[in-house]
């Protein structure tokens, strides 16, 4: 899971300059001097464009959060089994040499 984790993460980080990009060309698009807003195919494809950037980032964070939620779940299972098992530990010694 940790290494799902580096990978999601690493994918957010690799999505931010396409975005960037992406809204670079829009905002630029918008201020050529002497055009008028035009309202082209180009145009509806730089903001699809943006649009789909930023679901696929909202959707990588969803399952970032969801596996940072999971890893969280996983080490608590972990500490309550390590818990148990010191107990358990703890009454076998107690059973052998306390009370033979």
């Amino acid at each position: 899971i940790e290494e799902n984790i580096a990978r999601l993460e690493k994918a957010i980080e690799d999505k931010t300059p396409n975005l960037k990009v992406a809204h670079t060309r829009l905002d630029v698009r918008k201020d050529r001097p002497n055009v008028e807003l035009c309202r082209d195919p180009v145009q509806y494809r730089l903001i699809a464009e943006v649009n789909e950037l930023n679901e696929s980032a909202a959707r990588l964070k969803e399952r970032l959060v969801d596996a940072e939620t999971s890893l969280k779940g996983l080490i608590r299972n972990q500490l309550d089994l390590e818990e148990d098992i010191q107990t358990k530990s703890n009454t076998l010694f107690v059973d052998e040499v306390e009370c033979m």
